[in-house]
């Protein structure tokens, strides 16, 4: 049987999982989220995690100053993901 995922390598993608304080205003907050120029989106979630946020690095290099830059805007505990390669149907 064949296997119908597909394996593409692309740009670099990080994910960032944050756990906003307590009674953040969640429109305000993505809005800030967005303003960082390499995220691409923001998913706002139930459970550990309050949001998700994908961001997009071009040659494969992050911005050393994105991590500094999120703790600074968001004052909030996050965790980083990255993707190397991205699967699909």
């Amino acid at each position: 049987m064949r296997s119908s995922a597909r394996r593409r390598k692309s740009s670099l993608n990080r994910f960032y999982l944050i756990s906003p304080r307590q009674n953040t205003d969640a429109d305000s907050f993505i809005e800030k989220l967005l303003s960082l120029k390499p995220v691409q989106e923001v998913f706002l979630t139930d459970g550990d995690f309050g949001y998700i946020v994908k961001a997009k690095f071009r040659n494969g290099r992050a911005p050393d100053d994105i991590v500094d830059s999120m703790a600074k805007k968001m004052d909030s505990k996050f965790g980083k993901a990255v993707s190397y390669y991205q699967y699909t149907k």
